[in-house]
């Protein structure tokens, strides 16, 4: 069955962004591989999927999914200094705010390397933990700051509320936005009071929100983390695909769940933080650059999302680097060569050219679409590919939500 990619809407989603309100061979596993420069003729293999999903376990997933919590740690503790700072008397809270933007700008880096491995419990009841941590595009600034002042109650209960006023894209806001009203504009939904207070006291209570946001990441990539590891865990059933008992009948239904979760590279990175924004595909602006659309706009961490997601390609299609059990090796095994240098290649371009542009993502949008255009063309290369020859030469199903994708 061809599993539904949740993320598909983002590009239908952007209007109104931050408004207001075992082992396995061929013979076990039942498939052959084609070569894609020959598709009709069928290809016998000898490829242990399991050494592939050990490999994407140990040396990807897991240290991802660890490394964030890390950061999540170190958010809060850079947060709570803020807030600490904030509020004594006769001290500068600049500093300590700039280190709290650093560690959100880490975690959001390691995050969007997360953004590309979205499966198993990361991605049950709709991607719940995942729109816990990060829900993108489904955000809402006059959300947060009606959660800023509710937060004050004594009953308020922060895992009770949805997405859009928690995770990773509230913090940007409480962190980056340096405009202290609020940003609701339908009548009726304005937090009372709030735009008479002093700024110090916005500033507090929006720092007060942001610790509960810091306290609220770190739990949920603790459960992120303990949902993976171990015997009982989501990476020990990716290393079982294909055993008795095991929840994918053969280990390839694995190996093409992780291929899955790759298409966010086409169906957010390519689509809807590049095409969208820059006015490819319709926009708030109709086709025209608008910069409102981009991910990230408060912190402007656009560009480096971007990098990242692409990134977080290249160590999914590596195993972890060259000398890990990767994607790579699975099309040399099948006797697609070609296909496995050109797509590596074509990754190394788009990562090199987005990792040249100069600016924030804004500027580039407004005063260089060009660049971003190319940027663009530079990602489609590698989706073209990772949509066809990939697919093709490892017998893999495309997500239901890419088949028609020609953009």
């Amino acid at each position: 069955m061809k599993r539904m990619f949740v993320l598909s809407t983002v590009a239908l989603s952007l209007s109104g962004l931050l408004t207001g309100c075992g082992e396995s061979t061929s013979s076990d596993s039942g498939a052959q591989y084609g070569n894609s420069s020959d598709p009709a003729q069928p290809v016998d293999n000898n490829f242990n999927e399991s050494l592939l999903l050990a490999s994407l376990v140990d040396n990807v997933l897991l240290p991802t999914y660890n490394q964030f919590a890390n950061d999540a740690t170190a958010l809060q503790t850079t947060v709570n200094n803020y807030c600490d700072t904030l509020s004594a008397p006769d001290t500068s809270a600049s500093d300590a705010l700039s280190q709290a933007q650093d560690s959100w700008r880490g975690a959001m880096t390691t995050w969007q390397l997360a953004e590309v491995m979205q499966i198993g419990p990361l991605a049950e009841n709709g991607y719940a933990l995942r729109n816990k941590i990060y829900s993108w595009p489904n955000v809402s600034a006059c959300a947060i700051d009606q959660d800023v002042v509710l937060a004050e109650a004594d009953d308020y209960d922060l895992t009770t509320r949805t997405p859009s006023r928690r995770g990773l894209d509230a913090l940007e806001y409480t962190l980056f936005n340096t405009n202290l009203n609020h940003q609701c504009t339908v009548a009726g939904t304005a937090p009372e009071g709030w735009n008479n207070r002093t700024d110090q006291d916005r500033r507090e209570a929006r720092c007060a929100y942001s610790q509960r946001l810091t306290a609220d990441l770190v739990t949920n990539a603790q459960t992120l983390v303990s949902a993976f590891e171990g015997e009982q865990g989501y990476g020990q059933v990716l290393k079982n695909a294909g055993l008795p008992d095991s929840q994918f009948a053969v280990s390839l239904d694995a190996v093409n769940e992780i291929s899955d979760a790759v298409f966010y590279i086409t169906e957010v990175t390519k689509d809807a933080k590049i095409a969208t924004p820059v006015g490819i595909i319709a926009n708030d602006c109709g086709t025209s650059p608008c910069p409102q659309n981009a991910e990230s706009t408060y912190a402007d961490h656009s560009l480096q999302n971007i990098i990242a997601n692409l990134t977080a390609l290249r160590s999914v299609y590596l195993g972890g680097d060259d000398e890990n059990v990767g994607f790579n090796d699975f099309l040399n095994d099948v006797g697609d060569t070609e296909t496995a240098t050109r797509l590596l290649q074509d990754i190394d371009n788009a990562i090199a050219f987005a990792q040249s542009l100069n600016g924030p993502y804004s500027t580039l949008l407004t005063e260089q679409p060009d660049q971003v255009e190319q940027l663009h063309s530079e990602v489609k290369e590698v989706t073209d590919t990772v949509k066809t020859d990939f697919i093709q030469s490892l017998a893999l199903e495309l997500p239901a939500t890419s088949a028609g994708d020609n953009d």
